[in-house]
C-alpha cells in the first residue's frame, strides 16, 4: 500500500474518532457554564486533576490532533483548484482546509488564554471566573469574543464537514443517493454542535 495513501487515510480517521470525539466531549462539558462557576470548576477540575487524564490527552487527544495538524496543513498549502467538482462541493473543499488552518491558531489561542494565563497570573483552577472576565473586558472582551466564535464556527464546520469527506474517503458513501444522506447528517451535526456551543457561552457573553 502507498504511504501517501495510509497518511491521508489515518488522518481522515483521527479528525474523526479521537479528536471529533473530543471536542463533541469538549462542548458537552462547556454546558456547565450553565450551572455557574462552584459546578463548572468543579466538573472541569474534577477531569483534569484525575492521574490518568493526562496520559488519556497525550495518547488520544494531542498525539492524534498534532498528526491531523502537520498532515493537514501540508495538504491545505497543497490545495489546488479541482475543476471535476461542482461550486458547492468545491466551496467545502476550499472551506475544509482555511477552516482547518483557522481552527488549529484558535486552538493555540484557546490554550494560552486557558491554561497559560491562569498559570501566568495564579489564578488556574478558576476556569469559570477566568473565561467570564475575559469575555467581560471592556478593552479586549470583543476580541476575546471574536475570536471564540469564529474558533467554535471553524472547529464545528470542519469536524462536521470532515464526516462527509471521511464516508468518501472510507468508501462508506459511494453512491449519489448515500452522500447526499452523509451531506445531511453533516450539515444536522454542524448545526447542533454550533448551537450547543453558542448556548454555552451565553451563560457568560
Amino acid at each position: 500500500m502507498n504511504s501517501y495513501f495510509f497518511a491521508r487515510r489515518v488522518h481522515s480517521l483521527t479528525g474523526i474518532i479521537p479528536v471529533g470525539l473530543f471536542l463533541i466531549y469538549h462542548l458537552y462539558t462547556q454546558l456547565y457554564l450553565h450551572q455557574g462557576a462552584e459546578k463548572y470548576n468543579e466538573h472541569t477540575n474534577a477531569f483534569y486533576e484525575s492521574p490518568l487524564a493526562i496520559w488519556l490527552l497525550i495518547i488520544f487527544v494531542y498525539i492524534p490532533l498534532f498528526y491531523h495538524s502537520i498532515l493537514g496543513a501540508k495538504l491545505s498549502i497543497e490545495a489546488t483548484p479541482q475543476p471535476s467538482y461542482h461550486y458547492f462541493s468545491h466551496l467545502l473543499y476550499w472551506l475544509q482546509r482555511i477552516s482547518g488552518i483557522g481552527v488549529l491558531l484558535f486552538i493555540f489561542a484557546h490554550l494560552y488564554n486557558t491554561k497559560v494565563m491562569p498559570l501566568m497570573t495564579d489564578t488556574y483552577g478558576q476556569h469559570f471566573e477566568h473565561l467570564a472576565e475575559g469575555f467581560a473586558s471592556a478593552e479586549t472582551g470583543w476580541l476575546t469574543k471574536s475570536v471564540y466564535l469564529l474558533g467554535i464556527l471553524g472547529a464545528t464546520f470542519h469536524f462536521a464537514n470532515g464526516i462527509n469527506t471521511f464516508s468518501m474517503t472510507w468508501g462508506l458513501a459511494l453512491t449519489p443517493r448515500a452522500q447526499l444522506r452523509v451531506r445531511v447528517l453533516s450539515i444536522l451535526v454542524f448545526v447542533l454542535l454550533t448551537a450547543v456551543a453558542l448556548y454555552s457561552l451565553s451563560a457568560i457573553w
